[in-house]
């Protein structure tokens, strides 16, 4: 009797023993899987202010984007510092084919370019650190819808077309911090010879997001271009952008208002182009709304 109660007794306590041993090692594997996920909102939405970020919604999710550029603050009163001042405004539709890319379709006011677009995760980074940062690779392809007159005497279709290439890298250092980089390339197929404009740009890109409390944070662009060498020089370079302001964040909308040099509401106008200087006071507020649905 003694025997079968002392077999018993062990039997309890090997069984007690063999499920807390299989208790804590799922307990580690969760863990593991959880750590080795993709860290959480690096960026409110899949554009910062001007470009875009490395964050592409989850599959199936449909997003509207309105971006709003009021006119120069130069004016002061007499136009509301740019508010009454004539607008340019851009729609974005996007959807999320599948987690790690998104299409979408944009159609902008002054130029009037009807945008096709797409973003490619390449990389994206992990809660664990395995994978340190996110890499994407961003394509444009705008079509300018003007009469035939804006664009040249020898028109053909082809003079409508622009191109827009971006190479983005982020990382999300902590959960009030996440910064990118990058480099794109921008392609006018025609250009005026006799204003010294060029077809070839290519910029560097800066920009972040600092949380300053709950769901709002100070955001910021900086975009440096620079031609690709040619025979003559350009006669009106384009300046550098910049850009800084707020943004508010739901878990169905972003809201982020700021100030910028940049007017126009196409990566390769913005580039190749921009006249105004955001450090002589050439600025422009300007709103953009996310909704996701």
């Amino acid at each position: 009797m003694k025997r079968f109660i002392l077999f018993i007794a062990v039997f309890v306590i090997f069984n007690y023993i063999s499920n807390a041993q299989e208790e804590v090692t799922n307990e580690e594997t969760q863990t593991e899987e959880v750590k080795d996920k993709p860290v959480k909102s690096p960026f409110e939405t899949a554009v910062l202010i001007d470009f875009p970020t490395t964050v592409i919604p989850s599959k199936g999710s449909f997003q509207l984007l309105i971006h709003h550029r009021f006119g120069t603050i130069n004016n002061g009163i007499s136009d509301i510092y740019g508010i009454y001042a004539p607008s340019n405004i851009q729609m974005t539709f996007d959807y999320s084919l599948f987690d790690f890319l998104q299409l979408g379709f944009s159609s902008e006011k002054n130029n009037k370019i009807q945008e096709l677009h797409g973003k490619l995760n390449l990389l994206t980074q992990t809660r664990s650190g395995k994978i340190p940062v996110s890499v994407s690779l961003y394509s444009m392809v705008g079509v300018g819808a003007k009469s035939e007159d804006f664009y040249g005497k020898n028109y053909r279709f082809n003079n409508r077309i622009t191109l827009f290439e971006q190479l983005i890298i982020s990382r999300k250092f902590n959960e009030r911090l996440s910064l990118l980089t990058g480099a794109s390339y921008s392609h006018y197929n025609a250009v005026s010879y006799d204003k010294g404009e060029k077809h070839d740009h290519v910029g560097i890109h800066l920009g972040g997001r600092c949380k300053l409390w709950s769901e709002n944070s100070f955001i910021f662009e900086y975009t440096y271009p620079f031609i690709i060498a040619t025979v003559t020089e350009e006669l009106t370079p384009p300046k550098q952008g910049f850009s800084a302001g707020l943004e508010f964040g739901t878990s169905t909308h972003g809201f982020q208002v700021f100030v910028s040099n940049y007017q126009e509401l196409n990566p390769v106008q913005n580039i190749s182009r921009t006249q105004y200087d955001f450090f002589k006071g050439d600025l422009l507020l300007g709103f953009n709304i996310t909704i996701r649905f």
